[in-house]
């Protein structure tokens, strides 16, 4: 196997990662707080923000090396388009998910230490908003990158 077909089955793989664990902590958060159990939602807000950690950032950081090592055997490829729009969208979405892994350490403080009072709910529905909001801001901008990738469009 060649270095580029190595990188870019890394970049492959890492890309599902990043896409797949956000589509399976979407839904387990969104699961879980709808649930209304407090148990449900003190362990979601735990597991979520592990999982973000561990599966999302391990697979940003093997995307990013892998991207680069593409960039250095393709070093033209810096002046296609398609590489320029998905780059700012990447740029975009890792700047959506920062405040998002934020979020999902708030959601876990309010599940850890609140109680049922009308002030606490008020809020965890503010910040539940905000994280669904950002969601849904950088989930189809990540199946744009993944077609640019695929893709390659010549335009």
């Amino acid at each position: 196997m060649t270095p580029y077909l190595l990188l870019k089955t890394l970049h492959v793989l890492s890309a599902t990662i990043v896409l797949g664990t956000g589509i399976g902590i979407a839904w387990y958060t969104l699961r879980g707080w709808l649930s209304g159990d407090r148990r449900v939602i003190r362990w979601v807000s735990g597991e979520t923000v592990a999982a973000d950690w561990l599966f999302t950032g391990g697979a940003a950081v093997t995307l990013l090396g892998s991207a680069t090592g593409m960039l250095i055997i393709n070093p033209g490829w810096l002046q296609q388009p398609w590489l320029q729009l998905a780059t700012a969208l990447t740029g975009s979405v890792f700047l959506l998910w920062l405040p998002v892994v934020f979020l999902q350490y708030r959601l876990r403080h309010h599940a850890h230490n609140s109680d049922d009072h009308a002030d606490d709910n008020a809020s965890l529905r503010r910040i539940m908003r905000a994280w669904c909001l950002l969601g849904a801001i950088a989930f189809p901008a990540m199946l744009v990158i993944v077609f640019l990738m695929v893709a390659k469009p010549n335009w």
